[in-house]
């Protein structure tokens, strides 16, 4: 009689505790995996999110219950990366002109009061046999002035509101996540291939150099180091060396906490070498043949990565707890880091490979342009 009590009340004591779990999980603001922490139901907003790694990472970020704001050049973009994603707040934010993206910055702060993540995601990257550069609404070459100031300009007008504590998901200030690259170093994957030897910045004298209200532009630098030849190949490389510079900068600026509560976490990351991504759609254009076989031997051989993978990449830095116990040291992940894994790794995930230990090139390590680069790049923007 009592066996058969039993028998008949165990499955119900094991559903409604199967219940209970799930509704604790639910309301959790953390949720762990693998031993690694994660921050659950984040506001997020990711620029370049109608494509490519942006979308994939936008796709993961809805199915896993954050909010995310669509970052596009246009409403039609935004509109589409809502319906790719399966969700989310579709924004304009056009990288190419300042005053987009004042507004834009203006909107998701009355939009969002509790903005917990800001993804500088969006990029471009000229044809390598460009010899003419092409121009921002503003005026400026077009690469540096979508991928490094563009986002410069961004991360200044959020950076305040981003930082704030108080009743956001985080309850310790904000992340912002920088989409970099391993060819921001010529001694890295791809660093020296297509340009002439690799990234620099030189003495940053062709840095700001307006090309369209200038009547003698023909004779004026078009790459950041001064060059006055247009190197297609070699400046989507400083635009992602920018960038590492970028972070190096900010953490110094703007990752302390501090007596007014705030606090920002500062993160970036090699996505790897993606040659299906809208990023490559000049060489593509340039010679279809020749790109199209040279993705597949890339990806045959394992040099390429899936385009899934740069999205779980750039999903997994943005929602990764920093506290200890999340790396392979068990010790709390250091501001600044710099995320990447081997070329031929499908790693996704601090446990598998995908780690914050790797080292950035010389130039992105040294203070002096960093310190530079920022102070020359807030002038232009006018931060």
């Amino acid at each position: 009689m009592r066996s058969s009590l039993l028998l008949q009340v165990w499955p119900t004591t094991i559903l409604i505790s199967f219940l209970l779990l799930l509704i604790i999980v639910l309301h959790s603001d953390n949720v762990v995996v693998d031993n690694v922490l994660f921050v659950n139901g984040l506001n997020i907003a990711i620029t370049g999110t109608s494509q490519g790694l942006g979308l994939e990472a936008a796709t993961r970020l809805i199915a896993d219950g954050h909010t995310v704001y669509h970052g596009c050049r246009n409403q039609e973009r935004a509109d589409v990366a809502v319906k790719e994603a399966g969700g989310g707040i579709p924004m304009v934010c056009d990288l190419n002109e300042f005053e987009s993206i004042r507004q834009f910055a203006k909107k998701l702060i009355q939009e969002e009061p509790n903005l917990d993540v800001v993804c500088l995601n969006a990029g471009i990257a000229p044809s390598t046999k460009s010899t003419v550069p092409k121009v921002t609404k503003d005026g400026y070459e077009e690469c540096i002035g979508v991928n490094h100031l563009g986002h410069f300009l961004l991360a200044n007008l959020l950076k305040d509101h981003l930082a704030l504590k108080g009743e956001g998901k985080t309850k310790n200030g904000g992340r912002l996540v920088i989409t970099a690259s391993s060819v921001h170093d010529p001694e890295g994957p791809g660093g020296a291939v297509g340009g002439k030897g690799g990234a620099t910045l030189g003495d940053l004298s062709g840095l700001g150099m307006n090309l369209k209200s200038n009547t003698n532009s023909n004779s004026l630098p078009t790459m950041v180091d001064g060059s006055i030849t247009y190197d297609g190949g070699k400046v989507y490389k400083d635009s992602k060396l920018c960038n590492v510079l970028f972070v190096k900068e900010a953490v110094k600026r703007w990752g302390s906490s501090d007596d007014d509560g705030k606090n920002l976490s500062i993160l970036s990351f090699n996505p790897g070498f993606i040659p299906s991504s809208g990023l490559f759609r000049a060489p593509r254009e340039d010679n279809w043949f020749g790109a199209t076989a040279f993705a597949f031997i890339a990806g045959l051989i394992g040099f390429a990565v899936p385009i899934e993978v740069g999205g779980a990449r750039l999903a997994y830095i943005a929602t990764l707890s920093t506290d200890t116990g999340n790396n392979n040291n068990n010790d709390p992940i250091k501001n600044g880091s710099y995320f990447s894994a081997d070329v031929r790794s499908k790693a996704t995930t601090i446990k598998d490979g995908f780690n914050d230990q790797t080292s950035v090139s010389v130039e992105a390590s040294n203070d002096d342009v960093a310190s530079r680069l920022w102070d020359a790049s807030a002038k232009i923007v006018g931060v």
